[in-house]
């Protein structure tokens, strides 16, 4: 459908705020973000709604737009009920970029422009994304009605009779529906990542294939990293981040229609994946004040006072102050120019997560910063655990390593590595610098 369409269709509530020559513009699909950077759910040729959450100040609309317009979007449509109208530099930016801008009345939801271009964009998909429409609300509210990525999955498999998996990229099961049936054994998950892992490094086009123990698996990767699927930057920014759909079936025959619906579902884990990161910035936060603390040389009682704030955070119900050990990833590329740094932070938190676990709650007790190509996780141990002191308790870096070996292999291919340092426990603030250094 055409942008001007949009624009004559009242019940709709836009209004036209710049862009008037750019109106035969072709709308292909519509995402809706309050991200300072969208640019990793983008393919070209959307409808982009924001409430303008991600505008601070009126220095961070010029990046926003800029990257709205080297994704190709049709055009923005900023909603009128956070701020009451839209600024005035994002209708200035938006013009400089030849941006076609839109203000959304705040008596219309997002939701009902969204459903109207989805079943204007292609009448034979309007079924199944119309009912991926219809539960997106309930796939971003919190509380009983939500649920993140296990709602889609089981419209995939209720609806669609697709059987389907969110998969880490160290082959963690992190969402299956409950229609899926059993869980993917860990090695399954394991091939699948490394398979998904591999096919990004060489650059293959998805989806890609992977016959197993008799079923076929077709691999659907889940964006992260601020990258689109046409993205020019070096793929190695992002692999080992990006988290994967799993779907039990051959796409290789599969119509158009049905790719695009899968590729949506993909966005929409995508941003509830953004909103898991998010819910992570107060351990990260912690974790980043107790090693300034440490590598600043602050007194130990300063130390041991931001401790005391972590541990109900990290360990809740936990009745006397833990034991603590410290681990560090570093991610090296060989001839390339990477900020390493947040890739190792996000890949450390999975590292860190028994991968026979599932689902996002292994990793709330987990609090990694980065400083520099580095990642630096401060790991609580349980007075339970910390009483031995000895071999066995705590984290071992090549039990953690043995555990992912397989699927970052792929990734890293032959020429990155992960390097992981794990110190032993200590009991008090004291002790953390010597257990950072060690």
């Amino acid at each position: 459908m055409r942008l001007r369409a949009l624009l004559d269709t009242d019940a709709l509530g836009l209004r036209l705020l710049g862009g008037e020559d750019e109106l035969d513009r072709t709308v292909r699909g519509v995402m809706t973000t309050d991200l300072r950077d969208p640019s990793r759910y983008l393919s070209g040729g959307e409808l982009v709604l924001t409430g303008l959450a991600w505008r601070r100040n009126a220095s961070d609309t010029e990046p926003f737009v800029r990257l709205l317009v080297s994704a190709g979007v049709a055009a923005l449509a900023a909603g009128e009920a956070e701020l009451g109208a839209v600024p005035d530099d994002l209708i200035a930016a938006c013009a400089r970029h030849r941006l076609p801008l839109f203000a959304v009345n705040e008596s219309v939801a997002f939701a009902t422009i969204t459903e109207h271009v989805v079943r204007q964009v292609s009448g034979e998909r309007a079924g199944d994304l119309a009912a991926v429409v219809d539960r997106h609300r309930r796939m971003m509210t919190s509380g009983p009605a939500g649920g993140g990525p296990d709602v889609v999955l089981d419209l995939l498999g209720s609806d669609l009779d697709l059987r389907a998996w969110v998969l880490s990229p160290t082959g963690r099961l992190i969402a299956g529906s409950k229609v899926s049936g059993p869980a993917l054994p860990v090695d399954v998950c394991a091939k699948l990542s490394a398979e998904q892992l591999a096919a990004a490094r060489t650059g293959r086009r998805g989806p890609h294939r992977l016959a197993l123990g008799g079923s076929t698996y077709s691999l659907f990767p889940i964006r992260g990293g601020g990258r689109s699927p046409q993205g020019s930057r070096d793929v190695r920014e992002t692999v080992l981040s990006d988290w994967l759909l799993a779907v039990e079936a051959d796409a290789g025959d599969w119509p158009d229609e049905r790719l695009d619906l899968l590729q949506g579902v993909t966005q929409l884990i995508a941003v509830e994946r953004d909103r898991r990161d998010a819910a992570r910035t107060v351990r990260r936060r912690l974790a980043q004040e107790v090693l300034e603390l440490v590598q600043t040389g602050a007194a130990p009682s300063e130390i041991a006072a931001r401790l005391r704030v972590a541990a109900p955070v990290l360990l809740p119900g936990l009745g006397a102050a833990p034991h603590w050990q410290v681990v560090v990833a570093r991610v090296e590329w060989d001839g390339a120019d990477i900020e390493a740094g947040p890739v190792a932070q996000s890949l450390l938190e999975e590292i860190l997560v028994d991968p026979l676990a599932t689902g996002p709650e292994p990793s709330d007790r987990i609090a990694v910063a980065h400083s520099g190509d580095e990642a630096i996780a401060l790991v609580p141990l349980p007075a339970v655990s910390a009483e031995h002191d000895g071999s066995e308790s705590g984290i071992h870096a090549d039990v953690l390593l043995a555990a992912v070996r397989d699927p970052l292999s792929a990734g890293l291919d032959d020429d990155g590595r992960v390097t992981l340092g794990v110190s032993a426990a200590v009991h008090s603030a004291e002790g953390l610098r010597g257990a950072l250094e060690e």
